[in-house]
């Protein structure tokens, strides 16, 4: 988030989490004097999946969801209906998506099994393809190389691709399309 708003000021970034203790510091870091690393194009807020879209409903020219976990990855991983059309909800039309997810049966066993996600196969890759389409996103599935996971700007990934531990890694790219009218 705080790489996107330095090499991007002329754009709003807003990062959301369920969890409001993960966003302190880094709103704390965010709202300084620009002289001192601050960016004003940048904020952070407490918001569960449960609670989207809100007010940020249409907003988004840019979703953009890394290493989710609980109702997040359960939504983006098996994927789920509901949790998709919040997420769809967020966005413009034409808005580009980017989500990347992984578990490891023995890594992520307990949220494997509480979270019911699927194994990780090419049937899968196929599977969440069709579902995002369903929830009004074009988008296609990848493996993705723990080297790149490695590269991503979060210090969650580091930890998760440096771990040792077996995990395999989907990146879902796409647009969203045009909404559906509303029945009536």
């Amino acid at each position: 988030m705080r790489r996107t708003a330095a090499a991007e000021p002329d754009c709003a970034v807003i990062g959301v989490d369920a969890a409001a203790a993960g966003l302190r510091e880094t709103s704390r870091r965010l709202a300084a004097k620009p002289a001192r690393g601050g960016l004003p194009n940048a904020l952070c807020g407490r918001m569960a999946l449960a609670d989207a879209p809100g007010e940020l409903a249409g907003l988004a020219d840019r979703l953009t969801v890394l290493l989710p976990w609980g109702e997040l990855l359960a939504a983006v991983a098996r994927p789920d209906a509901g949790g998709l059309a919040r997420l769809r909800g967020l966005c413009r039309e034409g808005a580009e998506l980017r989500v990347v997810f992984g578990h490891g049966p023995e890594a992520e066993a307990a949220a494997v099994r509480d979270l019911a996600l699927p194994e990780l196969t090419d049937a899968n890759l196929a599977m969440l393809e069709r579902r995002y389409r369903e929830a009004g996103f074009e988008a296609r599935a990848r493996w993705m190389a723990l080297e790149a996971v490695r590269a991503l700007p979060t210090t969650w990934a580091k930890r998760l691709a440096f771990s040792g531990r077996a995990r395999t890694f989907v990146e879902v790219r796409g647009r969203a399309m045009a909404a559906p009218a509303p029945a009536g």
